[in-house]
């Protein structure tokens, strides 16, 4: 590895850490990078959950306080996120990912959709229909650990399908809603990456090149987007799954 690729290493992950406090999805950005770092696909994959891991550590600590808002089923979705990571990489390791390539671009192509739609369908559902999404928390568990197993396989936009959720089954905030993501995708991927380690398909060098970018970049945006308004982040969120989504169909189809 030479000086060029720790400097593009190190550039990604400082772009990863601001977009995944904000957003999610970041490892569609860092993914690239590792794989012309000269590592295989599965090592890259493997690598990029080390690398994006102190992005949700900080926004973690920094969405503290409003984890004490959300606190009622909190352990019960980081079971979930513990048994997601620990399903979701074990496929990995013994299926590969080439496979899973091919539906990159409509995964994240319905995850777009479910975010960007989602305040709507849910205004559409009270008025029309009565619906309370509090009713249907079991639905939201169910179609969260679902997430937590694709996250633990690959991960990619993961945190735009758990807005999209959240949207339609709760009464959070953006900024409430954050904190439950970042936490419950710390656990999952630590998870994941104590799995990886055991099967040897972590790459730790670029990996923590990485991280050190994520690090700086994960706590700067975690500060400033508290004191955003939530319609401004959300707007900013919806704008990059966009981009995501046109940059999956570009490289995989």
């Amino acid at each position: 590895m030479d000086l060029l690729h720790i400097i593009l290493l190190f550039a990604g992950g400082l772009l990863a850490g601001l977009i995944n406090v904000m957003a999610g999805g970041a490892g569609f950005m860092t993914f690239p990078l590792l794989l012309a770092a000269g590592l295989s696909e599965i090592e890259a994959n493997a690598s990029n959950f080390v690398a994006v891991l102190p992005a949700n550590v900080v926004g973690t600590v920094v969405y503290r306080i409003e984890l004490a808002s959300v606190r009622r089923h909190l352990w019960l979705r980081l079971l979930l996120a513990a048994a997601g990571g620990v399903i979701g990489s074990t496929i990995l390791i013994m299926t590969g990912e080439a496979a899973f390539e091919k539906v990159i671009p409509w995964l994240l192509l319905f995850a777009t959709l479910s975010f960007a739609l989602g305040p709507w369908l849910k205004q559409k559902l009270e008025r029309d229909f009565n619906f309370d999404g509090s009713r249907w928390l079991w639905l939201s568990f169910v179609l969260e650990f679902i997430v937590y197993v694709y996250g633990g396989y690959f991960g990619l936009g993961m945190g735009i399908v758990m807005f999209a959720i959240y949207s339609i089954f709760s009464q959070m905030n953006i900024h409430q809603a954050n904190a439950i993501r970042n936490i419950t995708i710390t656990l999952m991927t630590l998870i994941s990456i104590a799995i990886f380690a055991q099967a040897g398909v972590i790459r730790w060098i670029p990996s923590l090149v990485m991280m050190t970018g994520a690090v700086i970049g994960g706590y700067v945006t975690a500060r400033f987007a508290k004191r955003m308004p939530p319609n401004v982040i959300r707007n900013g969120i919806l704008v990059w799954a966009v981009c995501l989504t046109i940059l999956a169909f570009w490289r995989y189809l």
